[in-house]
């Protein structure tokens, strides 16, 4: 396990809020030598800390909805469990896969133009693996917030909607260029970006703020394995009861001042609500979800833990499936 001193945590801190700032610029905001930062991300780098750096883009923007699956197996060996991430891998529009503990013991997540699209590629998926299947839950994505890890610094989170419109923006081909290639790695210079298409890297960096304000990118993040530095992935389903807008409004607001809930995600499905949290462990986890049940007793009928203990895709690519 890692250790993170306080400098760690403030880089991992500011660049998980906007991962494609510059150097200089983060330098500047934690009144660093330039020098000193570049080297402690080089070493959050090699650690294994930071992954990649990712784009996060709207499917809804894109004229896409977003679905995940859940999977209980029976019967499964460790032979047919890679050959099941191996086909998900390959799927150009899956772009999360997550083993688990708990009920469920894969997640995969998917986008799709339609509801038809949807259920061709689960069928297509079954069709290969269904002897395996004891199980399975579907749910829809309908908004998330993303929060800052405010954990790791003292400072409050802050609150980037995701799958805020379902508006489709029109792309021209320059755009979907850039969108492949910073959604897995969105720290990609305008000026490299400016040399594989026909324009300066003022045009490159002006048309990025531009699917920016648009809502097709929606934040430029880390894709991090807290692991290393001795935190766990969980995900949590949360049971509803008595929806409306001023629970939402309040148990919303509840979750980001934790600090330590990164994702707040509407869905529509079996639960209503899944929450995704960095904690150091099970106890932590269940004891907090016990305090919010018993805050808004009106509102939360039940929850589910999950670990989250193993990622095989965690970017969303939707330059993939435009």
């Amino acid at each position: 396990m890692e250790s993170l001193d306080s400098l760690d945590r403030k880089i991992l801190f500011e660049m998980d809020k906007n991962s494609r700032q510059s150097i200089s610029q983060l330098a500047k905001k934690l009144k660093k030598n330039r020098n000193v930062v570049q080297y402690r991300i080089k070493s959050l780098e090699q650690k294994g800390i930071i992954k990649k750096y990712v784009a996060t883009l709207d499917p809804g923007a894109l004229g896409l909805t977003a679905w995940n699956v859940y999977l209980e197996f029976q019967n499964l060996n460790p032979d047919i469990e890679q050959r099941i991430i191996e086909f998900l891998n390959k799927r150009k529009n899956v772009w999360w896969i997550a083993l688990t503990t708990g009920r469920w013991n894969l997640i995969y997540s998917i986008v799709v133009k339609n509801v038809k699209d949807f259920y061709y590629t689960v069928r297509g998926f079954n069709e290969q693996f269904g002897s395996y299947i004891l199980n399975q839950s579907l749910a829809s994505h309908v908004e998330i917030d993303i929060f800052s890890r405010s954990y790791l610094v003292d400072s409050e989170s802050d609150c980037s909607p995701w799958f805020k419109t379902y508006d489709k923006v029109h792309l021209n081909d320059s755009d979907r260029y850039i969108l492949k290639k910073i959604a897995t790695n969105a720290r990609l210079s305008s000026v490299d970006l400016a040399l594989s298409l026909d324009m300066t890297s003022t045009t490159v960096s002006r048309r990025i703020k531009e699917l920016v304000k648009r809502g097709v990118i929606a934040k430029f993040r880390l894709f991090l394995d807290v692991s290393k530095y001795g935190y766990t992935y969980y995900k949590i389903l949360v049971h509803l009861k008595n929806i409306s807008e001023h629970g939402d409004k309040e148990l919303k607001e509840y979750c980001r001042k934790l600090g330590n809930i990164f994702h707040y995600e509407k869905k529509i499905g079996p639960w209503m609500l899944e929450l995704e949290m960095d904690e150091l462990n099970y106890a932590n986890v269940y004891h907090s979800m016990k305090r919010m049940k018993e805050t808004f007793p009106q509102y939360i009928s039940s929850f589910e833990i999950m670990i989250i203990y193993q990622e095989y895709k965690g970017e969303m690519d939707l330059s993939t499936v435009l």
